[in-house]
């Protein structure tokens, strides 16, 4: 089914990017996927951009899956200048070598201001191209950005959309696409059907020797998407403007077939509430039992019925990622969470009896925040015994209402904002961003250099790859919080 040539190890495509071009006849357009250059280890992904709190980095799926779209007609370069550790200079240099008609750019608001300098940069290298740009900041005020950044020619609202292919194909009203027309800026909304299709992502251009993932159980790994959105309301989250769409399921299973054959045998799910999906979920599970993956999850904690969970561990899952975000249970009610810190209690509890290890994330610097509701969280995380936290300092992305209610209360302090905690763009009502970034930073040591918990994970090393992993992001957690 798959040609020869299109197999690749770590090593085929870490220089320089990576080349697709389907067969047939026809002078194919030289699109190019770019994740633009970073000073520090940035992730741009999902419409949240941050630094990586460790050393992971992985395959930003809006270029993955919009390389399945793409692909057809086009021939696709991918360059991730953040996983091949290109500068600007070397950057630009290869990009000028290519000389691309249209470039698909991710921009991120952790790095927004080098972000938009690159990409003027960029336009005064290579007049001719076209630049579209996907990411959290240009998805509020699509075509005020346009207006102020000449050297922006449009925007792909969702990285699902087939907007950017029927533009270059010449249809009149692309959908899910902002974009300069004779001196017009046209606005074309996404679609909001219940299930999308994108074609096969292109996985074998996104194999980059420096992905890395935290909670893989191997070297080799491959992000996916099986849905799209989320059903969930949550306040602080920009998946709760996004609409929720289901992928098609002969589309998953030709990708996971396609990584089958890649002899990639381990995922990194990045839907955002999987399970939630119902009878769909059911057979992706199925899916990914079938093919003998095993992966990584977001996944609420919510689900109340034991078998559930033991469904998860069947069909290849070994870590859930579970949102406590607050031990305050009326932070919870705020932000439309959805549960209690109790149920999220019995949700790990029901996680951890069926096998999967559990990964708690947890938001500190919401407006409510205090000292002592902090203090509650992480009091209550080390009851709750995960087997790791995510800290992230709370961010005000566009389309939330944690943004409308800190516009209001003038809590937002820069343009920038990382829930990486490298800096913080937003304080509380009681609290300012340097005592953020400190809390945060003593969250992490309290909960992970104690010596019974340092011990625990050394018991649970099963292979020399499980003693590289956790030494490695041993290593980085400590130096980033130290």
């Amino acid at each position: 089914m798959y040609s020869r040539n299109s197999r690749m190890s770590f090593s085929d495509n870490s220089r320089r990017g990576a080349f697709s071009g389907e067969g047939g006849g026809g002078q194919k357009m030289k699109v190019l996927l770019l994740n633009p250059p970073a000073k520090r280890k940035v992730v741009r992904d999902y419409y949240c951009s941050k630094t990586s709190k460790s050393s992971y980095l992985f395959a930003p799926i809006d270029l993955l899956l919009q390389s399945g779209v793409l692909a057809k007609d086009n021939e696709l370069l991918v360059i991730d200048a953040v996983a091949q550790e290109m500068g600007v200079k070397k950057c630009l240099g290869e990009l000028k070598k290519y000389h691309p008609r249209i470039i698909l750019g991710l921009i991120g608001a952790v790095d927004l201001r080098e972000d938009l300098d690159f990409y003027r940069q960029l336009k005064l290298s290579i007049p001719s191209a076209k630049i579209f740009l996907t990411g959290e900041p240009v998805l509020e005020d699509s075509e005020e950005w346009l207006k102020v950044n000449p050297f922006i020619d449009g925007i792909l609202l969702r990285f699902i959309s087939q907007g950017l292919a029927q533009y270059l194909a010449g249809k009149a009203e692309p959908e899910g696409i902002v974009f300069r027309d004779d001196g017009e800026i046209k606005f074309f909304a996404p679609k909001a059907d219940k299930e999308y299709s994108v074609g096969r992502a292109r996985q074998e251009l996104f194999q980059f020797r420096r992905y890395f993932f935290s909670f893989a159980k191997k070297r080799r790994f491959a992000t996916i998407l099986t849905d799209f959105g989320c059903p969930y309301k949550c306040g602080f989250c920009v998946m709760s403007s996004l609409g929720y769409q289901r992928r098609r399921l002969e589309e998953v299973e030709e990708e996971l077939e396609y990584l089958n054959w890649l002899g990639i045998k381990e995922l990194f799910v990045q839907d955002q509430s999987f399970g939630s999906g119902g009878e769909h979920s059911k057979k992706v599970m199925g899916l990914f039992k079938k093919y003998g993956f095993s992966y990584t999850a977001f996944v609420r904690p919510d689900h109340q019925e034991e078998r559930f969970w033991r469904e998860l561990k069947d069909s290849g899952c070994h870590t859930v990622i579970v949102g406590v975000e607050s031990g305050d249970d009326e932070i919870l009610r705020i932000y439309n969470k959805g549960y209690t810190s109790a149920e999220a209690y019995e949700g790990i509890w029901r996680a951890k009896s069926a096998g999967l290890r559990v990964v708690a994330t947890v938001i500190i610097g919401l407006p409510e925040d205090s000292l002592e509701s902090i203090g509650r969280t992480m009091g209550f995380i080390k009851r709750v015994k995960p087997d790791f936290v995510s800290y992230n300092l709370a961010v005000a992305r566009g389309l939330t209402k944690l943004r409308d209610k800190a516009r209001e209360e003038g809590l937002i302090s820069r343009l920038e904002m990382d829930q990486g905690g490298s800096f913080a763009g937003m304080r509380t009502r009681s609290l300012n961003e340097k005592e953020l970034i400190e809390l945060k930073k003593k969250a992490v040591r309290d909960f992970y250099f104690r010596m019974g918990y340092i011990w625990d994970r050394l018991k649970g090393i099963r292979s020399l790859y499980d003693f590289y992993a956790l030494f490695r992001e041993g290593m980085a957690v400590w130096f980033k919080n130290i």
